[in-house]
């Protein structure tokens, strides 16, 4: 029904949207910065979390908002500057989304559009090395809108928390809650795409010190953790 939906009436209207924002400024400058790409930094990682209006971005799923922080691995610590911003979609966000991330109506109609949001998103995380759980979902969804807006091919470099978790703790669930409880991590509310990239990231320095990660042995890091593209490269 949703793929029916899709191809007979919202396709039409992303494609009337996508056409409008190709006038705008920040278009033209997102196509350049996707092209300009820049090496990553083994010292600096971006943690990051969407929360999105459902997991199909190809069959118009829009992302609603983006988290993220950053990691300072020869410090070991979170960085105190942070990203947060909600995302204005196409179309209406449903009741049971809204009441899972505890975004109301106007904070989502005040929202960034996409590409602005995106394109600040990206200032944030320059020179740095993408991290999600999992990031097959979040870089694929942010992958697949860039595409659906005709801007060059978003291809950061990037670890997945996840599959290093799966590394790590074979026995254990590798869900983020599970993660939480077994690692004694605060808590803090969940499906907030800021609240969840700090918990992620908090997870990612407990693992990364359970592998002793230091500045200087990136090679043993790749060696250690990349079983395929997946966990850390680029798609």
């Amino acid at each position: 029904m949703k793929l029916l939906r899709y191809y007979l009436y919202d396709r039409v209207k992303w494609q009337k949207k996508i056409k409008r924002d190709k006038a705008l400024p920040v278009y033209d400058r997102l196509q350049e910065s996707l092209l300009l790409y820049q090496e990553s930094s083994s010292r600096y990682f971006t943690v990051y979390d969407l929360e999105t209006t459902g997991f199909y971005p190809a069959i118009g799923d829009e992302v609603i908002s983006i988290g993220a922080v950053k990691i300072d691995l020869v410090e070991g610590r979170i960085l105190e500057e942070t990203f947060y911003r909600i995302v204005r979609p196409i179309h209406k966000v449903p009741r049971v989304v809204r009441q899972l991330t505890g975004l109301s109506i106007d904070e989502i109609r005040a929202g960034w559009t996409f590409i602005e949001a995106f394109e600040e998103f990206m200032a944030f995380s320059k020179g740095t090395t993408l991290i999600a759980h999992p990031v097959k979902f979040d870089v694929y969804f942010l992958q697949t809108l860039v595409q659906k807006w005709g801007l060059p091919d978003y291809l950061p470099p990037y670890l997945d928390s996840e599959a290093l978790a799966k590394e790590l703790f074979p026995r254990s669930n590798p869900q983020l809650d599970s993660l939480i409880r077994k690692l004694n991590i605060e808590r803090h509310e969940r499906h907030h795409a800021l609240n969840d990239a700090r918990m992620t990231a908090e997870l990612c320095l407990k693992m990364f010190h359970k592998l002793d990660m230091k500045d200087g042995h990136e090679q043993e890091i790749r060696r250690r953790i990349a079983r395929d593209n997946l966990v850390f490269g680029r798609k």
